[in-house]
């Protein structure tokens, strides 16, 4: 037994250290900030609960200089009572339990280097990231492993990448992959794959949408040659 609350409005500001929370159970977010631009700038781990957003006083977690890492991971859900809101540079956001979903609302730009479901089971929980920047499902090259649900095909978890807003792009360089839920990509100009860029489901549909929440008339979809949608029986 052991759980962290930070009650909204609560900062942490580790100058250019870095931050660490550590508990077997909830954990609850408000106002951490590290200008720190390690790989290792904000880890939060909760080993048995969930990682939980206080509310909106202050954004959960500012980690946004070059290089800067925000390392994310529950069992129950990242981002329950509202998404966890974040002003980051570079995000891996693992959740191992059969439910409890996987929500960012990301300020400006984002890298995102891994999010998955990584339960082996059958799992219910979703991925939703969305951010009023550019979005990057980040490419193995530079160390990306994907945006995955990693159950039996009856796990029902969607998948929601979305960079909102005009001017604003979503590039896939990586797998986003689900089971039986749906995808959907959406970018405030394009969206764009690499020839590494592989986009599949088992039996959910798949959805690309450029020009998303743009005040423009700007929206293009590039698919690579080699890159892949596989919508399987949806």
């Amino acid at each position: 037994v052991g759980a962290i609350t930070l009650t909204d409005g609560a900062t942490i500001n580790a100058g250019s250290g870095t931050i660490t929370l550590t508990a077997p159970d909830d954990i609850t977010l408000s106002g951490l900030s590290t200008t720190n631009t390690t790989t290792g700038a904000v880890s939060v781990t909760s080993s048995a609960g969930k990682l939980i957003d206080a509310g909106d006083s202050a954004t959960d977690i500012v980690a946004n200089g070059v290089g800067a890492r925000t390392t994310l991971s529950a069992v129950t859900g990242i981002g329950t009572a509202g998404a966890i809101d974040t002003q980051i540079a570079n995000l891996v956001a693992t959740n191992s339990g059969t439910a409890g979903n996987i929500q960012i609302n990301e300020t400006d730009a984002l890298v995102i280097r891994n999010a998955a479901q990584t339960n082996a089971g059958t799992s219910a929980g979703t991925i939703d990231i969305t951010a009023a920047g550019a979005v990057t499902v980040e490419a193995t090259g530079t160390g990306g492993t994907g945006v995955t649900i990693d159950g039996l095909a009856a796990s029902t978890g969607t998948i929601t990448l979305a960079a909102t807003g005009t001017g604003n792009s979503l590039g896939v360089a990586h797998n986003v992959t689900s089971k039986a839920g749906d995808i959907t990509l959406r970018g405030g100009d394009n969206v764009s794959f690499t020839a590494a860029g592989t986009v599949a489901s088992t039996t959910g549909n798949v959805a690309v949408v450029g020009n998303y929440l743009a005040g423009d008339a700007v929206g293009a979809i590039t698919l690579t040659d080699g890159a892949t949608i596989n919508a399987g029986s949806g």
